[in-house]
């Protein structure tokens, strides 16, 4: 009851209640010393309020308690920022004076410090090497043993670690893969690097102690490694028996390796491998959720590290050389949360400064700690740690005296003093690591920005004979301001091609956003044209399944052909945020398709028509992918070939072109593998899947469905994997499973929000929509489809319809079916229709009856809404039945339905 008018001034005071004892309960967290729980609260909370000045005030004021005075002020600058923008103001006197707080570091700011309580006096002892032991981890390792002994008996399995930064996840890893060891396990290691600039797939590099994406017979011809072969390869390096394999830091992984890493399980799946991942659960991005989902079958366990228990941490403690009694270890454990990089920073900054500080010595953040061991070295060894940081995760010795500018005798005073403290170890000789990447991150932040980028200007000079060409890029871009950021561009166009040849889609993005970003600062300076980053920017973001940026870029763009022409990656879901297409580009395809233009180019201007069509003018767009299509087959060009059949076949989906659906699919399939476009074939079967959905051949669909996902590339994995659990919504549904099928398509509407799908928040009322159809009352849904059609008129009239004469409401029902516009006839259209049939009948419209009933006898038999993948609308027979009255129709859709229950 939200929209009625009666009820919106209470609903705005009740909503402003609300607000309020969020930020009060903030407030209160803040005062007890919980600015972690405020962080993650209030987060959330501005995300949807960003102009609440006292949620900042927190937010800022819990993150610079936190360790974060960056991030800070960074919410401090983007409030103003926004109350500028959106309603002319400046903050009020509470902001300015707290940012002005954080500038100064003014001590009024720190967490107020519990009294001093007497403590038992504590006994040191030097922290001397062990061996490898995950201490409270025991039944972790256990589950890690048994997943191997699982894939001994049955094949390929994954064992996945997750866990905050911290959590011990390597040390679990590393002492499970030592206990493998001892049982005759081959041992193999490869970790994702946690900066910028590795080439792609170098965990899998590293793992085998070779780089997989050099080997000629690895590159299709095109130059971009085929990830089938290059898995087939990678799969015979670990074919030598029962074989172990631990990708650390997955969290970091690039696109090559996530694909490497479903090839490999799914071509070992007979064969003695376990993977054993890692992954921070803070940073688990789509890719790596998608990869997550696809390996669902072959993970023996999901192992989530929580904090350790209070007999760990005093165990932890003593092995850091810190003896105390059991107040000081309570106070350990609780100002931790018995995460071992937090127990072990403590420990060793209270073994030397002594147990008096144990309750206000750790802030709520880890970052804090190490400043505080950083600040008790000498000067010298702290420049040379940050200096060390600008290089990355690991240094080298020698590079590293380069870029410092000392002499390489000087400096190993200094890394050897960072050694002993335990804030570097030594890999290998010549080479330093910092422990954790969270040294490296803690450094590097507070180095300030003009000597970061003086740092990384003298690191681009030493390395640029001997540096990969994202690593350059990442010290370039890092070095470059509005004087020399025009040199720095060539460096990001170049690492964006390496990563194209790599197949490194999402990495590539990353590089053209920081060419496009490095132009723009340069200005006038600015050499290369602007269309040579922006077409190929808008092509990495597709093929990176970034939909959501590649078009914001493609709209920004003036009418360029090489722009208008640059997307390259097969269609799957629409492109465009609403129904209607975008005038100006639709003028500017016109424009150019009227002139001379050769037959390829011609063809991927029809490519971009139908992206602009689809859904909006379906006539206009399936006579565009005829001619594509027509045109395509004469250019020996087998990539455009796919692309032309890939919209034909999305033009197909719809009652018009149903005939030559299964065909073109067929052919678009074939056509795929001979060329070796694996993108392309991964959607030719999920066309397939659709197909097979729409003749109600369910087990068909599932099989296509499994293959498409099989052979996916990371940027396509994760709309594939929604459609999949689209799918099982639906199955679940005709199994009568209605709560399990809503719960479902709630988790993939979420997902496909978070992932940037467009009008991905539109699945969950689908869903809903779907229940409601299966338990034949739509009425609790007038509400949210009220809200919908206000926002997509004629997207759910038909539905609305229904609900309205389910709530008894039939005036409001036949003031809406006036309204009603012509069903789109695209993969909906037969739901939809089906719909509307049912409105028709129940209103008395039997002139609108009749006309539907002659479109839907061709599909008797048929549940209508399969063959989009995603939508319920019952079996066409009843619908023919509510039309007809002609029992026959109830008949046949009673055992349908009955026969799919089975």
């Amino acid at each position: 009851m939200a929209d009625e008018p009666w009820a919106r001034p209470e609903a705005a005071r009740l909503d402003e209640l609300r607000l309020a004892a969020v930020e009060s309960r903030a407030g209160a967290e803040l005062a007890l010393g919980r600015p972690a729980i405020v962080v993650a609260e209030l987060e959330r909370h501005l995300h949807d309020h960003p102009g609440r000045e006292e949620a900042v005030r927190l937010l800022a004021l819990a993150l610079y308690r936190s360790g974060r005075q960056g991030d800070a002020l960074g919410v401090l600058r983007r409030t103003r920022a926004y109350l500028a923008d959106e309603l002319g103001v400046d903050p009020g006197p509470a902001l300015r004076q707290l940012e002005a707080g954080i500038l100064a570091q003014a001590p009024e700011l720190d967490e107020p410090a519990p009294a001093p309580a007497p403590l038992p006096p504590v006994s040191r002892r030097p922290a001397g090497p062990s061996p490898i032991a995950a201490i409270g981890r025991q039944a972790e390792i256990t589950a890690i043993v048994a997943a191997a002994g699982e894939a001994s008996r049955r094949g390929a399995q994954v064992v996945l670690i997750g866990g905050d930064a911290g959590a011990g996840k390597t040390t679990l890893a590393e002492a499970a893969l030592s206990r493998l060891a001892e049982d005759g396990w081959h041992v193999h290691r490869g970790r994702c690097p946690e900066v910028e600039g590795a080439p792609p797939g170098w965990a899998w590099s590293e793992a085998l102690g070779s780089d997989p994406v050099l080997g000629s017979d690895l590159v299709s011809d095109g130059g971009a490694p085929n990830p089938f072969r290059l898995g087939r390869a990678i799969a015979a390096a670990l074919d030598g028996g029962r074989t172990v394999v631990l990708l650390d830091d997955v969290h970091r992984a690039d696109d090559l390796t996530l694909q490497l890493l479903r090839q490999v399980v799914a071509q070992q799946a007979g064969r003695p491998l376990l993977v054993v991942i890692t992954y921070r659960t803070t940073d688990r991005g789509d890719e790596l959720e998608a990869t997550v989902g696809a390996l669902l079958t072959s993970t023996a366990a999901h192992l989530l590290l929580g904090g350790l228990d209070a007999e760990a941490v005093t165990a932890l403690t003593r092995r850091e050389g810190l003896d105390a009694g059991p107040d000081v270890l309570t106070l350990i454990a609780e100002r931790t949360g018995g995460n071992p990089l937090f127990v072990r920073e403590l420990a060793r900054l209270l073994a030397a400064e002594g147990t008096r500080t144990a309750g206000t010595a750790v802030p709520a953040g880890v970052r804090e700690v190490l400043r505080r061991r950083v600040a008790r070295l000498p000067d010298p060894v702290t420049a040379a740690l940050r200096q060390a940081a600008v290089l990355g995760r690991e240094a080298d010795v020698d590079v590293l005296a380069e870029v410092a500018g000392h002499d390489p005798d000087e400096l190993l005073d200094a890394l050897e003093a960072a050694v002993l403290a335990g804030l570097l170890d030594e890999p290998a000789p010549g080479l330093v690591r910092f422990t954790h990447g969270l040294v490296r991150d803690t450094l590097y932040e507070d180095t300030p920005l003009l000597r970061r980028a003086r740092l990384h200007s003298r690191a681009l000079g030493v390395l640029k004979d001997r540096a990969d060409a994202a690593t350059l890029a990442r010290h370039a871009s890092a070095a470059a301001g509005p004087a020399t950021a025009h040199e720095a561009i060539p460096y990001a166009v170049q690492a964006a091609r390496a990563a194209e040849v790599a197949g490194s889609w999402r990495e590539a993005a990353a590089q053209w956003r920081s060419a496009l970003r490095l132009r723009s600062l340069a200005g006038t300076r600015a050499t290369i044209p602007e269309t040579e980053l922006l077409a190929p920017a808008v092509n990495a973001h597709a093929r990176a399944g970034d939909v959501i940026r590649a078009r914001e870029i493609y709209l920004s763009a003036p009418p360029d052909l090489a722009v208008l022409t640059s997307w390259d990656a097969p269609l799957v879901w629409t492109t465009r945020d609403g129904r209607e297409p975008a005038s100006g580009v639709v003028a500017a395809l016109r424009s150019f398709l009227s002139g001379p233009v050769g037959p390829a180019s011609r063809v991927r201007l029809l490519l971009a028509l139908f992206r602009e069509l689809e859904g909006f003018d379906d006539a206009a767009a399936a006579t565009v992918s005829e001619e594509a299509l027509a045109l395509a087959r004469t250019v020996d060009d087998p990539r455009l070939l796919c692309a032309a059949l890939n919209i034909r076949c999305y033009a197909s989906l719809g009652p018009d072109l149903r005939d030559i659906r299964r065909a073109t699919a067929e052919e678009y399939l074939a056509v795929a593998v001979e060329a070796g476009e694996i993108d392309h074939e991964a959607v030719a079967h999920w066309l397939l899947f659709l197909e097979s959905a729409a003749r109600t051949d369910l087990d068909g669909a599932r099989a296509e469905m499994g293959r498409a996902v099989a052979c996916s590339t990371t940027g396509q994995l994760g709309d594939l994997l929604a459609v999949v659990s689209i799918f099982e919504g639906l199955l679940e549904l005709l199994a009568g499973r209605v709560d399990q099928a809503l719960a479902r398509y709630e988790q993939v509407g979420h997902r496909l929000t978070e992932h940037g799908a467009m009008n991905g928040a539109l699945m969950a009322t689908v869903g809903r929509c779907s229940a409601a159809m299966f338990r034949g009352d739509l009425a609790p849904l007038v509400g949210e489809l009220r809200a919908v059609e206000a926002a997509y008129p004629g997207r759910v009239t038909d539905p609305l319809v229904l609900a309205l004469l389910d709530a008894g409401r039939p005036e409001e029902a036949a003031e809406v079916w006036r309204s009603r516009q012509p069903i789109d006839r695209n993969y909906y259209w037969l739901g939809f229709a089906t719909l509307r049939a049912h409105a028709a009948a129940r209103l008395g419209d039997t002139e609108t009856g009749q006309r539907i009933l002659a479109e839907l006898l061709p599909f008797t038999g048929r549940i209508a809404g399969l063959d989009s993948g995603s939508l319920y609308a019952g079996p066409v027979d009843a619908a023919l039945f509510a039309l007809t009255g002609d029992p026959s129709y109830r008949d046949a859709a009673d055992a349908l339905l009955a026969s799919l229950r089975r």
